[in-house]
């Protein structure tokens, strides 16, 4: 089960870096974007992989068995590409 919760946190870190591009290349073409939908979208992305941290460690627990310290990590990195889009999404226009 924990390898599988630890394929979702890929997969969110994968989402997240491509929201990170999206917005990037927004930023540089000096096109408009719709702000909300991207918060919306990262927030949902740096919740899913708390709740999947959270869940983790309830099986690590309650299973006495060892955690994994790369979705610690991988939750760590989602959560700094949350801060850094919201950074960038409040330098993009809005439409």
């Amino acid at each position: 089960m924990i390898g599988y919760l630890e394929l979702v946190e890929y997969i969110c870190l994968v989402i997240s870096i491509g929201n990170f591009i999206a917005i990037g290349f927004t930023l540089k073409k000096k096109k408009q974007i719709f702000k909300t939908m991207y918060f919306i979208n990262n927030l949902g992305i740096v919740v899913i992989s708390n709740l999947i941290i959270w869940m983790e460690g309830w099986y690590v627990d309650e299973n006495n068995l060892s955690g994994s310290t790369m979705s610690f990590f991988l939750n760590f990195c989602n959560i700094a590409l949350f801060i850094l889009n919201n950074i960038m999404i409040i330098n993009c226009k809005k439409t």
